[in-house]
């Protein structure tokens, strides 16, 4: 079999109610003028006992094993776009923000499985998936084991009259922070390391990032917060020193591993009704995807929350770990500092009645209107403000995450795309009552797969060069035709695009034209869903 023929290989992903759980049935299409010989059952001459299943040949504990992750890479079916509301309000000192969409669960992020008698760490995102399967070292880790990813939704936030303004991001919105040398970008190399969104050389400013993780936050009722700027150097959290956290302690640890190989933590006992470790088949199902280092025991909705303890303490109390067992490699924690300035009371997630592990987020975070810190962007009565969003679903994140044009914000200062409504009282104790959409209009957006789009590409620094389309083999030009559109004239990429085919066109500014939609354009660059396009050699 090509390698080619190897990649057609694909998985149908159940989408699963802690990070994306991954059902996986496997299928092969065929080339032309072939004949695709019927799939083997595994289980056709396997008996098992009452209360196990056959998954594969295997006898195993009913609605465990098909909840498993299995690796897996680009999800070549996946939606282009994303449609997702906004509410917003405010009251004497804090803002609300309310933002829904439909996907899966999303609370697992990685772990450390015992298996044939030593410890590896599961998970990753699924274009390293990709370069695994493929043996592809150009593209990312080719060593990871599965494809266990939290989902996450995030803004960034700028004022565009105030101290830290970003000139153009009104313009650009998020593709003002994603370059060709990003991670899994055609410009990346492997010895880049971690290269995350960051702010150009000849851009000023910083912009706020409300970051609101559903696994490394969100189960004890956290979100994270964080901005972006300039590259400076490999320092700061997220990599690249480009996307920072606030000044403070954010809301998990991760673990390290000691001279044998062991992980950091195990469970205590005592709060995880007496294991040290659950089962790697039980990950979508099991209370215990996470634990706290006690400082947030007691916080979210889930509270009390199990604890880990250092694995060495574990030990000394008759733990002997065993083929399966599985602990976080993530710690969750009380935050402290600026860093823990955004609260996420009120988030729920609604499973399907077809599908536990698919269903509605509806994403609550709080922040007082000024923190008083230099890393946060102060809102005020009367203002406007520009922002723009991101979902990450599916077990993604790199460039494979939706993402919105710039959009505005008004708490009281007239035109904008989202308008926040001021209510009376002051703390954030007491929510807005959301439901109530007469009084808290919805904003209605869509987000879309950005595939390839760089900062570069839309200014028409990229005329010059050609990638090569791994998926046909083709070059793919980097003319943007609405360059000049941007740089001499001001407008913004809403003024040009819809996101959808079937939105009807209406430009956002004075000499805006209708240049198609996102949900096509990206399609025709290559790289959304399938493997990275790469320099011509």
């Amino acid at each position: 079999m090509s390698k080619k023929q190897s990649q057609i290989w694909k998985p149908l992903l159940a989408i699963g109610m802690t990070l994306p759980l991954l059902a996986m049935t496997l299928f092969m299409v065929g080339c032309p003028g072939t004949t695709v010989p019927p799939p083997v059952d595994a289980c056709a001459d396997v008996t098992c006992a009452d209360g196990e299943t056959c998954v594969d040949g295997v006898c195993v504990s009913d609605g465990s094993a098909s909840n498993a992750p299995t690796l897996q890479g680009l999800d070549a079916n996946k939606a282009i776009t994303l449609p997702f509301t906004v509410q917003a309000a405010y009251n004497d000192d804090t803002m609300f923000f309310h933002m829904s969409w439909e996907g899966d669960r999303g609370d697992t992020h990685d772990y450390f499985r015992y298996t044939d008698g030593a410890w590896q760490r599961e998970g990753g995102v699924r274009r390293d998936a990709q370069a695994t399967i493929d043996n592809d070292t150009a593209r990312g880790s080719t060593s990871i084991n599965s494809t266990i990813y939290e989902s996450r939704v995030t803004f960034m936030l700028d004022d565009p009259t105030g101290p830290n303004a970003v000139e153009g991001f009104a313009q650009y919105g998020c593709m003002m922070t994603c370059h060709d040398n990003s991670r899994a970008m055609p410009m990346w190399l492997e010895e880049d390391g971690e290269v995350h969104k960051y702010l150009p050389d000849d851009v000023s400013g910083r912009l706020d990032l409300w970051h609101h993780r559903l696994g490394r936050a969100n189960p004890i009722g956290l979100s994270d917060d964080q901005w972006v700027g300039q590259r400076t150097g490999d320092e700061g959290d997220g990599g690249g020193g480009s996307r920072h956290g606030d000044a403070g302690t954010g809301p998990y640890a991760t673990a390290s591993t000691d001279d044998d190989g062991n992980p950091q933590w195990a469970f205590d006992p005592g709060t995880a009704g007496g294991l040290f470790a659950f089962n790697f088949e039980d990950l979508f199902t099991s209370p215990l995807r996470f634990f706290t280092d006690g400082t947030a025991e007691n916080l979210g909705i889930n509270a009390p929350n199990p604890v880990g303890i250092d694995y060495a303490d574990a030990i000394a109390m008759g733990y002997v770990p065993s083929e399966g067992d599985t602990v976080p490699r993530r710690r969750l924690r009380q935050t402290e500092g600026s860093r823990g300035d955004i609260s996420a009371t009120g988030t729920t997630f609604t499973a399907s009645a077809a599908d536990p592990l698919v269903g509605q987020w509806d994403s609550n975070i709080q922040r007082a209107l000024d923190t008083g810190n230099d890393d946060d962007t102060a809102l005020a009565d009367g203002q406007v403000y520009n922002l723009a969003f991101a979902i990450h679903k599916g077990m993604v994140t790199v460039r494979d995450h939706y993402v919105s044009f710039a959009y505005t914000l008004s708490l009281n200062g007239g035109d904008a795309d989202i308008q926040a409504i001021k209510t009376a009282g002051s703390g954030s104790g007491t929510l807005p009552d959301f439901s109530d959409t007469a009084t808290f209009p919805v904003t209605n957006m869509d987000a879309f797969l950005p595939g390839i789009t760089s900062y570069e590409f839309l200014n028409g620094d990229n005329v010059d060069l050609e990638y090569i389309d791994p998926a046909t083999g083709e070059a793919i030009h980097q003319s943007h035709a609405g360059a000049n559109a941007l740089l001499t004239q001001g407008l913004s990429c809403r003024a040009c695009h819809t996101v959808t085919d079937v939105e009807i066109f209406n430009p956002t500014e004075e000499g805006g034209f209708s240049a198609g939609a996102m949900e096509s354009l990206v399609l025709e660059r290559g790289g959304v869903n399938t493997p990275t396009p790469l320099p011509s050699p």
